[in-house]
């Protein structure tokens, strides 16, 4: 039987890592004394089998951000403290920070702009949604610097771009991608082109987040990572979170949020809604679970302590962030759905977001110019989860929804592995979420199931915090096969 709880957030005492703090309002003061390579912090964030990540990336980049909301919810300042070290065989002679609410119907702007104590005049490019640094000296492998920046943030009122991923909408706070955040440095170079209105916009390495958030008291707020320290002082609320390792960091909240909490393993899951969507709330909250577990089985332990879902006003069904999924809040009241009088898409969307907790954050990719990598491939998983929970028959008839998308195109053959913006926005879903799986499916079938979820796995393990690329994929599953893809993947990728 469930035991459903609506919960109060509270604050732990932490005793891990290099820092002993003994109180909530201790870690709150003195968050961001935290030395940058003690990792502390991040301990209870981690289930026990994986903490050995986090003396594993010495190199990932720390964010330290300091952010206040304003009462009315449409402005954001910030002060934001970035520790980056050169991963790359060659020296740099600039870095690249990403400003995505300049094109996302929002505006950020940067002042104060410091490396180390060496003030530096930015330079802003690609419609202002890239701040180049020219750095001082070069900066070579294996070297580090601070950057120091101030900013200020505009939240857009109308859903009119993004898919109204970012900004405050219907009583809820959506903060996707707000703050200043450092690009891949890849064999391409610095990853800073303009991303199309459509598809997803973040290409990220992991990196380990401090950030302290004073906000209205009044505000449910829901983060990627884990709330660490609280204090409340009149009409505010100053409160800690850490997260990492993790692609990037998420805030979304409401006045008006009820919170539903239950567990798995270590792993406790919440599930934020409106009072009267709560029936719905319940339902997310265990069909994540199941996600959780059936995931967890296939690829790998969860690794997060903390695994939340958050239903917000977004024009598409849903979307993925480190540690905590945003489902469409139409979703959660079978009312609001014409074609269909019960949870089935909630269901599915779930256990979709879900799936990229595995592929996306714990496996990453780049996004913009390889989507299939993880969309493809989670629309692919989402039909395992049902085949695991609920049998062959309705994983057959979740996979027809690929084939109706493909349709949308007239099943026009068009590759799978463009990069996002070589689509228009109906054939990007019509051949990412259509023919991609399509093609999935068709390489399981040519390997044979139990090759392919050796295959499924070890890929997982093999880039677990890392990048992939499809020449990964490619031969990890040509050695599982012992066969030569090169004609499926011509044909399809």
């Amino acid at each position: 039987m469930k035991h459903w709880i609506i919960i109060f957030l509270i604050s732990v005492t932490l005793t891990e890592g290099c820092i002993s703090l003994h109180s909530s309002s201790e870690i709150v003061t003195h968050l961001f004394e935290t030395p940058w390579e003690d990792r502390g912090l991040f301990y209870k964030g981690i289930v026990s089998s994986e903490q050995e990540i986090l003396s594993e990336l010495p190199n990932a980049t720390v964010y330290h951000i300091d952010l206040s909301i304003s009462e009315d919810y449409l402005s954001l300042s910030g002060h934001e403290d970035v520790f980056y070290t050169n991963q790359e065989f060659h020296s740099l002679k600039k870095v690249y920070f990403r400003l995505f609410p300049n094109i996302t119907g929002g505006k950020i702007f940067v002042t104060n702009m410091k490396i180390n104590s060496q003030k530096i005049e930015p330079f802003y490019e690609f419609q202002n949604s890239a701040l180049c640094i020219l750095l001082p000296s070069l900066l070579k492998p294996g070297e580090s610097i601070i950057f120091h920046m101030d900013f200020d943030v505009e939240l857009p009122r109308e859903q009119k771009s993004n898919y109204g991923l970012f900004g405050y909408f219907n009583d809820v706070l959506t903060l996707n991608d707000f703050y200043p955040v450092i690009s891949v440095y890849d064999e391409r170079g610095w990853n800073v082109e303009i991303p199309p209105p459509y598809g997803d916009m973040t290409y990220l390495d992991m990196s380990f987040y401090l950030v302290r958030v004073k906000a209205p008291k009044k505000l449910k707020l829901v983060t990627s990572g884990i709330e660490i320290g609280r204090i409340n002082s009149g009409k505010y609320q100053i409160t800690a979170f850490a997260a990492g390792p993790v692609r990037d960091f998420y805030i979304a909240g409401s006045e008006k949020y009820t919170v539903l909490t239950l567990k798995t393993g270590e792993t406790t899951v919440k599930s934020y809604t409106f009072l009267e969507d709560l029936p719905g709330g319940e339902k997310a909250i265990e069909f994540a679970i199941n996600a959780l577990d059936c995931y967890s089985r296939r690829f790998g332990t969860y690794p997060y302590t903390e695994f939340d879902i958050v239903s917000t006003p977004m024009d598409v069904m849903g979307m993925e962030y480190p540690g905590i999924i945003a489902v469409a809040i139409r979703l959660y009241n079978p009312k609001n759905l014409i074609e269909n009088s019960s949870y089935d898409i909630l269901e599915t969307v779930v256990a979709h977001e879900t799936a990229h907790q595995w592929f996306y954050n714990i496996v990453g990719n780049d996004q913009l110019n390889e989507p299939w990598l993880d969309e493809s491939v989670v629309q692919y998983i989402t039909y395992l989860y049902y085949k695991d929970l609920h049998g062959d028959i309705p994983a057959e008839n979740y996979s027809t929804s690929w084939k109706v998308l493909w349709d949308l195109t007239e099943k026009d053959k068009i590759p799978i592995g463009l990069p996002s913006k070589s689509y228009t926005k109906l054939s990007y879903v019509s051949i990412i979420y259509g023919r991609g799986p399509l093609f999935v499916k068709t390489l399981a079938e040519k390997m044979g199931e139990e090759a392919f979820d050796e295959f499924l796995c070890d890929y997982y393990n093999s880039y677990k915090w890392k990048i992939a690329k499809r020449e990964d994929f490619r031969r990890i599953a040509e050695e599982h096969c012992h066969c030569d893809l090169s004609i499926l993947f011509e044909m399809w990728v």
